[in-house]
């Protein structure tokens, strides 16, 4: 069945409508991919997106949890065998952490990391900064806040690569996993579909599953009344249910026969020709 505008999200709109899956079970496997391929970019994104609320709530609250400490102090204690230098040659962003130095002046490189200072390399020499005297985190709060902020921007690439690979693959694997025992159960049942079908419609049916799963991962939703429950669950719940509409649209059961009486209607029928 043709169908116009055949765009990611106008197929994206099409898996939340039952009467579609006539149509998206005939779709391509390659196509299917595509399509989930950028539904877990989409919804990593709204992953991400929806945390944001709570990130903030967590930078608001933070003064509330750090007022309950009389004392919170950090010390790093770390050694090397020799000094650790990232990007190297580059006067601009070269960095050195040796534990071991004695330095009050930097030569080289852009910064210096010693066990109880720092040292930046400035037009008209070194600046010199003792670390040592920010080890208490009640005093020096918002040095600590706007280090973690800093911190959090530069692994944002970073986590949103990594939360689209790992739940990329849980879902895929969850997919694969419910097309093979779809396949199994319908040859029990005499249900004719193919495991392209099987394959094809669990990628579409797992549309509201991911995209719920995912919006709600940053707040762990459970209900109390009802132990261990996920709220997210209900999306694996409503993607089960698309999944089986979509094969009933895409199969149909066979025809089952009695052998007996095809085999007495065929003896009936030679006695009659003779």
């Amino acid at each position: 069945m043709a169908r116009g505008g055949d765009g990611f999200f106008r197929t994206l709109g099409s898996a939340f409508s039952f009467s579609e899956y006539e149509w998206l079970a005939e779709k391509k496997p390659s196509d299917s991919i595509r399509y989930f391929l950028k539904l877990m970019a989409l919804a990593t994104v709204l992953m991400f997106i929806a945390a944001v609320p709570a990130f903030i709530n967590f930078s608001k609250n933070i003064d509330k949890v750090i007022d309950n400490f009389d004392s919170l102090k950090i010390t790093v204690n770390a050694s090397s065998k020799g000094p650790i230098i990232f990007f190297p040659g580059d006067r601009h962003r070269e960095v050195t952490f040796d534990w071991e130095s004695n330095a009050t002046s930097l030569e080289h490189g852009k910064y210096l990391v010693a066990k109880d200072r720092v040292i930046k390399k400035t037009l008209i020499g070194s600046q010199y900064t003792n670390i040592s005297g920010y080890s208490d985190v009640i005093e020096h709060r918002e040095l600590y806040r706007a280090s973690a902020m800093i911190l959090a921007a530069f692994l944002m690439p970073s986590l949103v690569v990594g939360a689209y690979v790992f739940f990329g693959i849980k879902f895929f694997l969850m997919v694969l996993l419910l097309a093979a025992a779809a396949l199994v159960i319908t040859r029990i049942i005499r249900f004719d579909v193919e495991f392209r079908q099987c394959l094809t419609i669990a990628v579409y049916a797992s549309t509201i599953g991911i995209i719920l799963a995912m919006a709600l991962f940053p707040y762990n939703i459970r209900i109390p009344q009802i132990p261990f429950f996920r709220i997210e669950w209900l999306g694996y719940a409503l993607s089960l249910i698309y999944f089986i509409v979509g094969l009933r649209h895409a199969g149909y059961f066979e025809k089952r026969r009695n052998r007996k009486k095809e085999l007495s209607r065929r003896k009936n029928y030679f006695q009659i020709k003779e």
